[in-house]
């Protein structure tokens, strides 16, 4: 039915007049091709909802950050990871004790990084304000704390059946948000406990062909997606609570709101998703998202989750002019920076020859460190 390219296929719906969700067709394509969020919140307030209107909320969702992928995590330590776990599981023998960068980096980003590459020191140069390991908001909930310059789980570790469940549930990326969330409905069973615990100690990947595929390029990959779907779980915590005094909701926000973690823009994902699905949370979920991003914007160093929280920001339903520009102007930022690593890293011109010149040096690898470009 379905052709892969969801272009094509939205064009088909909109240009068919037997489709009944045509003008929700049309909305999808006006998303993918202007990125207005309200045609993408069009398609699912569409008057005659169907499973059919999922599908085409599912097209619109294709190929777009946070809502058929999470991002690539872009810390230096997780480039390292995946550089060295990448290599061993192509079958190189590779011994590291350990390696330093300039400044701190996320908790959930230090321990992928050991889950990979093993107990490896990893020295810290300094942490410049606002420290890291400093919530923006404190709450009542948290999944990390710092022994010194170490994160440590504040949590306990979740149980093995947690574990499991989570690999039955977890193993690939969603089609969209709203399948995502039915699709987790099973995490919602286990004990708070064990949803925080699985957010902090980030179990290893299933054993399937996808992971094993991956474990030879971003082995860090799984942790960067696992959490996410446990925080979609804990949307449907305690379900029969109302939302407003919610423990859910609670959790979710303290969480969006703690430490500079990967496990912040995973909870405020969760409640974008609820947003969608819920019109009446629309208004506070948009203050939540553009508070978050406004809190890393204004830190005077490189927050490594900055661009993920942009790119929430615009798929965030209620997402207006001056949102969609600061988020806009943060990725544009981004990807400048982007650009100028990789001039930095590229190798000089070439010497006019002489005779046996000494082997050139590789390139530098991209490494994404605490400086603006």
């Amino acid at each position: 039915m379905f052709s892969g390219d969801a272009d094509a296929d939205l064009r088909q719906m909109t240009d068919d007049p037997r489709f009944p969700h045509r003008d929700a067709a049309r909305h999808a394509a006006r998303f993918r091709a202007s990125g207005d969020v309200a045609d993408l919140v069009a398609v699912q307030d569409d008057p005659h909802p169907c499973g059919m209107t999922d599908v085409v909320f599912a097209l619109a969702s294709a190929k777009r950050p946070w809502l058929n992928w999470v991002p690539m995590p872009i810390e230096a330590i997780i480039n390292v990871a995946n550089e060295i776990g990448g290599r061993r599981a192509q079958g190189e023998q590779l011994e590291i004790s350990g390696f330093g960068v300039s400044a701190a980096e996320p908790a959930s980003a230090m321990t992928a990084c050991r889950r990979v590459m093993g107990p490896v020191e990893i020295g810290i140069a300094e942490f410049p304000a606002p420290d890291i390991r400093t919530p923006v908001r404190r709450g009542r909930y948290a999944v990390w704390r710092y022994d010194g310059t170490e994160p440590v789980p504040a949590v306990p570790a979740p149980s093995t059946a947690a574990v499991r469940l989570l690999h039955e549930v977890a193993g690939e990326p969603w089609p969209s948000p709203l399948s995502g969330y039915v699709q987790a409905a099973p995490l919602g069973e286990l004990p708070l406990a064990d949803l925080l615990g699985l957010l902090a100690h980030l179990p290893g990947p299933p054993d399937t062909p996808r992971w094993q595929h991956l474990a030879t390029s971003t082995p860090t990959y799984w942790y960067r997606l696992m959490q996410p779907w446990v925080c979609l779980g804990i949307l449907h915590h305690a379900a029969d609570e109302p939302w407003s005094t919610s423990t859910r909701r609670e959790v979710l926000v303290d969480l969006a709101f703690g430490v500079e973690d990967w496990v912040a823009d995973a909870a405020l994902f969760a409640l974008v998703t609820a947003a969608y699905r819920e019109p009446d949370l629309r208004a506070e979920v948009h203050q939540l998202v553009r508070a978050r991003l406004d809190a890393a914007v204004a830190a005077e160093r490189l927050v490594t989750i900055e661009e993920s929280l942009a790119q929430l920001m615009l798929i965030t339903p209620g997402c207006q002019a001056a949102d969609r520009a600061l988020a806009t102007a943060v990725l544009a930022r981004a990807a400048q920076d982007d650009e100028d690593e990789e001039a930095e890293a590229a190798p000089a011109p070439a010497p006019a020859p002489a005779p046996a010149p000494a082997p050139a040096p590789a390139p530098a690898a991209k490494r994404r460190w605490w400086q603006r470009g």
